[in-house]
């Protein structure tokens, strides 16, 4: 494996960046973040999972630098909210969100729920995707799980009709069917202890109304399909769904002259099971950190030392694991 090789984080966070370089402190890459790589677009995350998501952003980011990428995604699913905010935790308050807007309409919501019925859990999904994996792949360890993607961008198509692309990339994977059986999860469970149940359904209405929205996306952002279809599963012989994408890659992308014919990818996830308090308490983290208790834990994830709260930390964890395989499946 040269050293040379690059890790790019599809984020712009420098907490994140920080806590990956240290991760991979003796591992031959060298961390990056993505905003290194000017004209590097945003991508709209309309999946309805945190992996598809993490999925979403490392397949872009690696497909247009020609690096490794390394992406990640967090939800946070409420028991007694049927699973909200989920994969909408960044945005669950609305237009304008901010963390505390969250927070607040989460505690709002819950008020009248019983102290055995507010349990939650935080989910993160890390996806790695190598778009030009050299030499010899290793097995990949559970519990991480790895296949292999078509290059969307060896063909890419311009529709002579944008105005036809919705129902052009859902013929092969439908993303309108993967959200209306979403919708029918979210919205036919019947947990209920006394929060307003009309009210839940309107918030997860407007919410699902936003998620799947095909807007066009705005200048610097791209939307893709469902990523699925540019899986080799062997249920096809090792062949993709289509060998087509969309020409939203700029031609002048890095990686257009290096990418390899098949992507590798390597996702892991982590977990951290606890329960929604009655009030924010403490100051540090960010997010639902303030009103999330760990199992097992007495103070919220707010409350907890920055070392205490990373050995449990469900990001932490998913990186940890991904790592562990990474490094069997390429022998450092």
């Amino acid at each position: 494996m040269s050293p040379q090789r690059k890790i790019v984080l599809a984020s712009r966070n420098p907490d994140k960046v920080r806590e990956l370089q240290e991760i991979c402190a003796d591992l031959p890459f060298e961390v990056v973040p993505a905003a290194d790589y000017e004209g590097l677009p945003d991508v709209i995350e309309d999946g309805t999972t945190c992996e598809g998501n993490a999925t979403r952003k490392a397949l872009v980011t690696a497909a247009w630098t020609g690096e490794i990428a390394v992406a990640d995604d967090t939800c946070l699913q409420v028991r007694e909210l049927n699973g909200l905010p989920d994969v909408f935790a960044a945005r669950f308050s609305g237009s304008g969100a901010t963390y505390a807007s969250n927070a607040e309409m989460l505690l709002d919501l819950m008020a009248d729920v019983p102290e055995g019925s507010r349990q939650a859990r935080f989910l993160t999904a890390c996806v790695w995707i190598d778009p030009r994996p050299l030499g010899e792949i290793g097995p990949v360890a559970r519990p991480a799980t790895a296949r292999w993607i078509h290059n969307p961008w060896a063909r890419a198509v311009e529709l002579k009709h944008p105005e036809e692309a919705e129902d052009f990339w859902n013929g092969f994977v439908d993303r309108r069917r993967a959200w209306r059986d979403y919708r029918t999860q979210l919205l036919g469970d019947e947990v209920s202890w006394g929060h307003d149940q009309a009210r839940l359904r309107q918030v997860a209405e407007d919410l699902i109304a936003g998620g799947r929205s095909t807007t066009p996306a705005p200048e610097g952002h791209v939307r893709l399909p469902d990523p699925r279809i540019w899986v080799a599963d062997g249920r096809r012989r090792g062949k993709p769904v289509t060998h087509v994408a969309p020409a939203g890659l700029d031609r002048e992308a890095p990686g257009r002259a290096v990418n390899a014919d098949r992507f590798l990818e390597i996702t892991a996830h982590g977990r951290v099971v606890g329960s929604i308090t009655r009030e924010k308490r403490g100051h540090g983290g960010f997010g639902y950190d303030p009103v999330f208790r760990p199992g097992g834990q007495d103070g919220t994830m707010a409350e907890m030392e920055s070392k205490a709260k990373n050995a449990l930390s469900h990001r932490g964890r998913a990186l940890r694991r991904l790592l562990v395989s990474v490094r069997g499946a390429y022998g450092c």
